[in-house]
């Protein structure tokens, strides 16, 4: 806390031994196991030596089930996400199932995100709210030096908010 009674990343982050993780090489069905026992929106993903390398998130899933275009045997797929702003994109039925079974058959590190950015543990709130809106993120690593020491989220600091401002 500075001396003017205001919070830091640190007083609100989520330590790093608190926050739910997985490892990298464990299955998608494992990570999905593990959201839903904690209710958590996300967890941190680690490498084989137990270091953070990004998260898996809701917005993962979602991106790992959207539709992948590939190059054709010349180089080039005419069905690009551009493509599709000017045409009708057709949904089948079922399709939307068989895109979450063939999630079972991915390792974590295959649907996982890496973060766009961090934040120091000594930073304001202030620019942890500029850093999250400017970037549209949910969450973010917390930072000292090359250390990782946890996690900042949205909630955290939308709670520090409510009390701010119930407190008038």
């Amino acid at each position: 806390m500075t001396s003017n009674g205001e919070r830091k990343v640190r007083d609100l982050m989520i330590s790093l031994e608190d926050y739910d993780s997985i490892s990298s090489n464990k299955s998608v069905r494992d990570a999905y196991e593990l959201m839903a026992k904690t209710g958590h929106h996300a967890i941190l993903v680690l490498d084989k030596n137990n270091e953070p390398i990004g998260q898996l998130s809701y917005r993962d899933a979602l991106i790992a089930l959207e539709p992948k275009y590939s190059a054709g045997k010349w180089g080039h797929s005419w069905f690009t996400p551009q493509a599709f702003k000017n045409y009708p994109v057709f949904y089948y039925e079922g399709e939307f199932s068989g895109q979450c079974k063939a999630q079972l058959k991915k390792s974590v590190k295959e649907v996982m995100s890496s973060f766009p950015v961090s934040i120091d543990e000594d930073a304001t709130l202030s620019e942890a709210v500029h850093v999250m809106v400017a970037n549209n993120i949910g969450r973010m690593p917390v930072v000292s030096g090359s250390e990782f020491k946890g996690m900042i989220r949205l909630v955290e600091i939308f709670d520090e908010i409510k009390k701010v401002i119930l407190a008038q």
